[in-house]
Parts: C-alpha cells; sequence; structure tokens
C-alpha cells in the first residue's frame, strides 16, 4: 500500500512538472510555419537525392558495373524511402498526436 501511495505522488508531480499549456503553442505559430516549410524543403530535397541515387544505380546496372539483385542496396533504399514517406505524409506527427492523445486520456494533461 505504501508502494502505491508513493507512485500516486510521484505521477502528480509528473503531471504538474510536464503539462503542456496550449498558449505556448498558439504563441509559437510563425515558429511552426518556418519549421513546416523548412521540413517540406528538407523532404524534397531527400526524395531528389533518393532518385538520384535509384536511377543511378539502375545505370550502373545496365552498363554491369554493379548486380541488380543487390539486396543491401535495396534494404537500404527501401528503409530510406519508408522513412521519407512517413515525413512527407505527415505519419510520423500523427504518430505523435496519438501518443500524446493517449497521454492525456493516461492523465497526463490534467
Amino acid at each position: 500500500m505504501a508502494a502505491l501511495k508513493m507512485d500516486d505522488d510521484y505521477i502528480s508531480k509528473m503531471k504538474k512538472m510536464y503539462t503542456v499549456d496550449p498558449g505556448v503553442v498558439d504563441d509559437m505559430n510563425w515558429f511552426l510555419v518556418l519549421a513546416g516549410a523548412a521540413g517540406t524543403i528538407l523532404c524534397v530535397l531527400a526524395l531528389a537525392y533518393w532518385l538520384i541515387r535509384f536511377f543511378a544505380f539502375l545505370l550502373s546496372v545496365s552498363r554491369g558495373v554493379k548486380n541488380l539483385k543487390d539486396t543491401k542496396f535495396w534494404k537500404n533504399m527501401g528503409v530510406a524511402m519508408l522513412i521519407i514517406l512517413l515525413f512527407m505524409t505527415g505519419s510520423v506527427f500523427t504518430l505523435l498526436s496519438q501518443f500524446y492523445d493517449y497521454m492525456a486520456l493516461w492523465g497526463w494533461g490534467a
């Protein structure tokens, strides 16, 4: 019973320390717009770099320099494309938003 009391006290202190103030997010709107623009530019550059590497690999295959069955290349390119698509579609932020919503349900935002 004493351990349960200590855990409740610790959690209530953590809730008070790490509560997000929505007013701060509203005041930082200009920063979020600039960060979104920078993120968009970085995603486009990453996709362009990915496409250049992909077509350079296909050119090397057509010349006989590299093998089309290079599994390391395909794994690396697949993971890179997955990360790029997660950021371009906003899925990363959706996952973070859902995590924040679950934290609010658990009582961290109250």
